[in-house]
């Protein structure tokens, strides 16, 4: 009984680890724009921004703001509450299974209000860049979690 509790929990484990982990370097480079006050001349430089489309840029990154840090809130409250309920559960339930599900879905939601910004963010720039930009972007976003690591599926 001790050992299927034991394996849930490390996979618990794994499972929170690795999503920090992946949104640690997904969001690595876009923290780094946006933390520092380089960021968006680094942004306008690498994509050719006008002044125009710096300042659409500039508004759309401080009006999705409010939504990244709900979103941050939601992942964090939903790899929570698994966690609690891994630790205290012998077998897998349906709450249990509700609760996995519920967090794998709080971070597709994540992903598409990511990819979705990404979008309005290219539709600023010239089609070449938008096209680059989306793939920097989507490549970051879903390259973490399009591989079967945790399963052994390469």
């Amino acid at each position: 009984m001790k050992k299927p509790l034991f394996i849930l929990l490390a996979l618990a484990a794994v499972a929170v680890a690795a999503y920090f982990a992946c949104y640690h370097f997904a969001t690595r480079e876009t923290r780094r724009m946006l933390g520092s006050t380089d960021g968006m001349a680094w942004l306008c430089t690498e994509f050719q921004l006008n002044d125009e489309q710096a300042r659409a840029v500039g508004k759309l990154q401080a009006d999705y703001e409010p939504h990244c840090m709900e979103m941050c809130n939601r992942i964090a409250k939903s790899g929570e509450c698994l966690t609690m309920l891994l630790e205290k559960s012998t077998t897998m339930t349906p709450e249990l299974e509700a609760a996995v599900r519920e967090a794998l879905q709080t971070q597709a939601d994540c992903h598409v209000a990511t990819l979705r910004q990404a979008f309005a963010i290219g539709a600023q720039m010239a089609p070449e860049q938008a096209v680059r930009y989306r793939a920097v972007v989507s490549k970051r976003i879903l390259s973490k979690h399009t591989k079967h690591d945790m399963c052994g599926h390469r």
